[in-house]
């Protein structure tokens, strides 16, 4: 995720939204699921540490009054609510929509 990032600008990935989530103000966030379910997607725009914890810097949909100016921090490592289990990136194409070349343009992120 890192290097996709560092190479090519934000990702997008699913999340599991948690009522503590839908809460969340500022800081660091971390909780974990035993099962988490993605039900909603976010753009992973960074990354960054502080006091030792690592944290995805990402951007959520749900307007500036939320979060951090629209933003949220969350935990790196740990699967904090699925945040790095489907992760996805595509680069602009200008090959005909459909094409080989297309498709290839792609990426899943591990």
């Amino acid at each position: 995720m890192k290097a996709e990032i560092y190479k090519n600008g934000p990702i997008t990935c699913g999340m599991d939204v948690t009522d503590n989530f839908e809460a969340y103000t500022g800081g660091i966030y971390k909780e974990k699921k035993l099962l988490p379910i993605p039900n909603h997607e976010v753009s992973v725009i960074g990354f960054g540490v502080e006091d030792d914890q690592e944290f995805w810097i990402v951007r959520n949909s749900w307007g500036t009054y939320w979060g951090e100016g629209g933003f949220f921090r969350i935990a790196m490592g740990g699967d904090g609510l699925c945040i790095e289990c489907e992760c996805m990136a595509g680069l602009p194409s200008f090959e005909k929509p459909g094409t080989k070349e297309e498709e290839e343009q792609v990426t899943f992120i591990q």
